[in-house]
């Protein structure tokens, strides 16, 4: 009876996530919102040339800035590819790759091997918590593209201030910028981003248009393939474990005749 009150609830709650799939929007609302969990990764400024005061003229914000960014970059890239930090697998997290493996499920009709992902991320046990860091690993690569596409673009956006005064854009909003530019060296923005780009090259094919977003050699086809040898290892290590307990039933202990 539990084992069918469990699969019940796992089919609804996967009919729920495959109507929840727009992730995109979260970006945007995250980088403004308050909230006490801290930043993982911080720009290391002991080194730099530059300073950011508030008495900074254009030239030294600027001049700023333009260090900023680059050395941002070279330490998030070191961040992320530090083979000490192990891939996080964090709760918060489940709903961003089921998100995206909706978006491999409609971009490519692979339904019932996404499904095999989302179960993963559904369980909340010792083994589903390996497989989730099988899929976490296997996508590593791409999540970093991701982290790349998200902060090129706020970069992007930062550099387009440059020509303002100091009052439309004084030291303290630089400031918020490079916290919110430090905050985007995150594995979770990274998934939000070639989810973004999935969506958008999934819209274009509707369409016969060019997605918006510059994909930075993110490959979809990478993704769906890398996706779907995680599924066939789950699916077979559950092969293997359901035959085992098959067996085990199947041995029925000899009782003595008095």
């Amino acid at each position: 009876m539990n084992k069918i009150l469990k699969t019940t609830s796992l089919l609804t709650a996967l009919l729920f996530t495959g109507c929840v799939s727009d992730m995109s929007h979260m970006l945007g609302s995250n980088l403004n919102e308050e909230t006490q969990q801290s930043v993982l990764f911080k720009t290391n400024q002991v080194h730099f040339m530059n300073s950011l005061k508030k008495t900074s003229s254009i030239e030294e914000r600027n001049t700023y800035l333009d260090e900023f960014i680059l050395k941002s970059d070279m330490q998030c890239l070191n961040y992320l590819n530090n083979p000490l930090k192990k891939t996080e697998v964090d709760s918060s997290k489940n709903s961003l790759y089921m998100s995206l493996f909706d978006t491999v499920s409609g971009l490519f009709g692979m339904s019932l091997v996404t499904n095999t992902a989302k179960a993963v991320f559904l369980d909340g046990d010792n083994e589903s918590v390996e497989d989730q860091r099988a899929y976490a690993n296997a996508l590593s690569p791409e999540i970093r593209k991701g982290v790349e596409l998200g902060r090129s673009r706020y970069a992007k956006m930062m550099m387009q201030k440059k020509p303002l005064d100091l009052k439309t854009y004084t030291s303290n909003h630089l400031e918020e910028d490079t916290l919110k530019y430090d905050k985007q060296c995150n594995d979770a923005y990274g998934l939000i981003e070639i989810n973004r780009a999935l969506k958008e090259m999934q819209a274009a094919v509707h369409t016969h248009t060019v997605p918006a977003t510059p994909i930075l050699n993110i490959d979809p086809k990478a993704i769906k393939d890398k996706v779907a040898a995680v599924s066939k290892e789950v699916e077979d290590k559950k092969a293997v474990k359901e035959q085992l307990e098959l067996n085990t039933t199947k041995v029925v202990p000899t009782q003595l005749k008095l």
